[in-house]
């Protein structure tokens, strides 16, 4: 018992020094609000949930899916070309729900993007990670619940496609997602280097592979100012242009006294007590302090690291495990069909098998052999093996090639 109490002692100290030198991130809710609030609506769900949904969108958008992926220093990097883009992509987080359709729960932490990946022989998929993901500097990626994300959440493309500025015109629909979802390995690899968020999700030289072409690293330049990022962001030149505001910009930018937001007309499908993000109570809680919520994400990220520490090499078996039972009883489904085949069907193709047999065992006399494609009943079943998915500890650093 006092090894254990030794152990969780030792594991806060060292995530609470961990937390202590990281960057702190000079944002603010309020200045998501008003930055926000010409390209979508504020909506307050579930009494205390407050969310950001997106205008002008249509049925079968998905994030992550107007812009193109960059390598940088920070691993990939996601452009966006919508004009909510620099918030929503590289804060906080998104996620679909019945209701209300996607919505984007606002965060402090900047990163790169915030996807997670599966990729297969032929095609390369990623999605929006939800808000039950977490990022630690010790432990990467981590999750507060099972998470199993739906074929409708990702965005699937050929290889030589990925680094095409158009990506939008290469990304599969629902049908073609479906049919490759089940056939791609699950991947997050998230990391830090020094200050650093990575996002080295599959690995690049794998991709140059598959793609047959050479992926370039692109420079990143930091823009403090909105008036200076619209005007370089239609560069095309071989750099990046990230815009993250200043603490000047955020202290200078517009007040709100109140907070108009839209009341929710229906309860939310998340699970309000496996996310730690910013929320109000009634309107009462104050989010010009953005080191609230920054407190608050930093002890939730805290207690979710402790507490998944222990779980998630239990999570990673069970849902390997789970997967596993699936292909067992889609097999078995397939070994039935099999057999309750017309009775006529499988009598006629011994027949033609015995004919075949008996015309091959013949002599020739003094012929050249002729070779006849064979009958389809004659042609042997081949079934494509289902590749099992899997997922990877989000927490492994990519190897070094």
């Amino acid at each position: 018992m006092k090894k254990k109490i030794l152990l969780a002692t030792a594991l806060l100290i060292f995530i609470s020094l961990e937390l202590q030198a990281r960057p702190h991130a000079g944002i603010s809710f309020n200045f998501f609000y008003s930055s926000l609030r010409p390209y979508g609506e504020w909506i307050q769900i579930d009494n205390d949930l407050v969310v950001w949904r997106p205008h002008g969108i249509h049925n079968r958008w998905r994030p992550y899916s107007d812009g193109r992926w960059s390598w940088t220093s920070h691993g990939w990097y996601w452009d966006s070309y919508e004009p909510f883009g620099w918030a929503t992509y590289h804060y906080g987080r998104w996620y679909y729900d019945n209701y209300y359709g996607w919505i984007w729960i606002p965060g402090y932490e900047w990163g790169p993007s915030w996807v997670e990946w599966r990729y297969g022989s032929d095609y390369i998929g990623w999605a929006p990670l939800p808000p039950y993901a977490s990022f630690s500097f010790n432990l990467g990626i981590h999750f507060s619940i099972g998470w199993h994300s739906s074929y409708n959440y990702w965005n699937f493309v050929p290889y030589n496609r990925f680094y095409d500025h158009r990506l939008n015109y290469y990304i599969l629909d629902g049908s073609g997602a479906e049919r490759i979802f089940g056939h791609t390995k699950y991947r997050t690899n998230y990391y830090s280097d020094r200050d650093r968020i990575i996002n080295g999700g599959v690995d690049k030289s794998f991709i140059e592979r598959k793609a047959g072409y050479r992926i370039a690293e692109r420079e990143i330049a930091s823009v403090d100012n909105y008036n200076d990022f619209n005007r370089v962001r239609r560069d095309r030149s071989d750099r990046v242009y990230v815009y993250r505001p200043s603490e000047r910009e955020v202290n200078n930018g517009r007040t709100v006294d109140r907070y108009d937001f839209k009341r929710g007309e229906n309860s939310s499908t998340i699970e309000r007590d496996r996310i730690g993000t910013p929320f109000t109570r009634g309107g009462e809680r104050d989010f010009n302090d953005r080191t609230t919520g920054r407190n608050r994400d930093s002890r939730a990220e805290r207690d979710a690291a402790i507490r998944d520490n222990g779980r998630l090499r239990d999570d990673v078996n069970r849902d390997i495990e789970r997967e596993r039972d699936q292909f067992r009883r889609e097999s078995e489904r397939e070994r039935i069909r099999i057999e309750n085949e017309r009775p006529e069907s499988r009598a006629r193709d011994r027949l033609d098998y015995r004919a075949w047999e008996r015309t091959n065992r013949e002599p020739s006399q003094g012929r050249q052999p002729v070779y006849e494609r064979p009958s389809r009943s004659e042609r042997p079943y081949e079934f494509e093996k289902r590749v099992e998915t899997s997922r990877e500890r989000s927490f492994d650093r990519p190897s070094q090639n």
